[in-house]
């Protein structure tokens, strides 16, 4: 089957956020049994070095666009939401047609609400499979900012809330198949939308257990870690509250790193002895590993957090709040769950000073992502839904 893969970002097992890994995984999976062109945006540096090393000219293309271009498609696109209209692009649609027709396109695999602006080009080709990846419900990550802001911030994000809304329920059902990455928001787009077939698929998040090597880390004592892309408000904050709460803890033998990408200059500034902003990291794996414990104290976003299952897959005990354990362990049977200030510290100190408890958690994390989301779930849902057709 000829298979055409849009994203807005380059799709890349060694890109710097969860999403592009996620992405990358899965058209490694596809091109094992079909032919697949990739078609993506650029937004930034890392993307052009990947595209350079990782992809062939003639099965892959890409469209470069600078905050420039999202600002001015955004002011010219105000009747969609800012995040959607900022993938409007008239040289995408242009290599999407061409690709469809000189490729004979048998199926598109969309990636991210955003990029499913596109399933227009059924009208033209009604024979097309397409096929949505929700990573997350954008209608609920756009209610949790609004109900996180407060007047024309607040008014911002309710205007925006209803254009999500509108054009996602839009968007779903007209796709061919709409494929969640966990059961929670498998049951939102239900609830939502009125969807009653929504598959399901375990997304990758950075681990291949056949290839990690058993060799011990060495790790730091009494080490944390926060992990995320650190261009995004809710990995921001999340990192900025977690640095509160470890200086309010008031122990110079606990270190902190907040390992990611684009820390801001707020951010950077709290580098000293026992706090570190790694920024970009070439192995993002060898940096967590160093650690003893993850916490991700997040108030803000939707959809699965990618970077909680890689913590668990690469053994780290986690505490989280009930959003970070949203689609992985609602319940806390593996995640620590702590949600207010006082119940991280508590949780934190807790664990930090009790080498055998985090030994045991670190065996159950590691267990338990490998038990509930196996990749190969995702190969196989892969192959249902794009059979080859006899």
């Amino acid at each position: 089957m000829n298979i055409l893969h849009i994203s807005p970002y380059v799709p890349s097992l060694h890109t710097n956020h969860a999403g592009g890994v996620c992405m990358g995984k899965q058209v490694e999976a596809l091109r094992k049994k079909h032919n697949v062109y990739v078609l993506s945006f650029i937004t930034m540096p890392l993307e052009e070095k990947i595209v350079k090393e990782e992809y062939n000219t003639n099965s892959s293309y890409f469209v470069r666009i600078s905050n420039k271009d999202r600002l001015r498609e955004g002011l010219l696109h105000l009747n969609k939401p800012l995040m959607f209209s900022a993938r409007t692009s008239k040289e995408f649609k242009q290599q999407f047609l061409k690709i469809i027709e000189e490729k004979k396109i048998d199926a598109i695999h969309c990636e991210y609400t955003a990029m499913a602006q596109y399933i227009w080009i059924k009208k033209m080709y009604p024979n097309i499979i397409f096929n949505i990846v929700e990573h997350d419900v954008t209608r609920q990550s756009f209610y949790r900012k609004s109900m996180d802001s407060k007047g024309l911030k607040q008014l911002f994000w309710k205007w925006q809330l209803n254009l999500a809304t509108k054009y996602e329920k839009e968007y779903c059902q007209k796709a061919d198949h709409v494929i969640a990455v966990n059961s929670k928001d498998q049951r939102l787009l239900h609830e939502y939308y009125g969807l009653n077939q929504v598959e399901l698929m375990n997304p990758y998040y950075g681990v291949d257990f056949d290839e990690i090597s058993d060799n011990v880390v060495n790790k730091i004592q009494k080490s944390i870690c926060f992990i995320g892309q650190m261009g995004r408000e809710e990995n921001h904050l999340a990192a900025m509250r977690l640095i509160h709460i470890v200086k309010s803890l008031n122990r110079d033998d606990i270190r902190l790193t907040i390992i990611g990408a684009h820390p801001n200059e707020e951010l950077q500034k709290e580098e000293c002895e026992n706090i570190h902003i790694t920024g970009f990291v070439e192995n993002i794996e060898d940096e967590i590993l160093k650690n003893q414990i993850a916490v991700f104290p997040l108030t803000l976003g939707a959809g699965i957090k990618l970077k909680v299952l890689l913590a668990c897959g690469l053994g780290l005990p986690v505490i989280t709040t009930d959003i970070g354990a949203e689609g992985i362990d609602e319940d806390g049977n593996t995640l620590i769950l702590a949600n207010t200030d006082d119940q991280i510290k508590n949780e934190i100190l807790e664990l930090i000073d009790d080498s055998n408890k985090i030994k045991s958690k670190s065996i159950e994390s590691k267990d338990f992502v490998k038990k509930y989301f196996s990749w190969n779930k995702t190969v196989e849902l892969f192959d249902r839904l794009y059979e080859v057709r006899k």
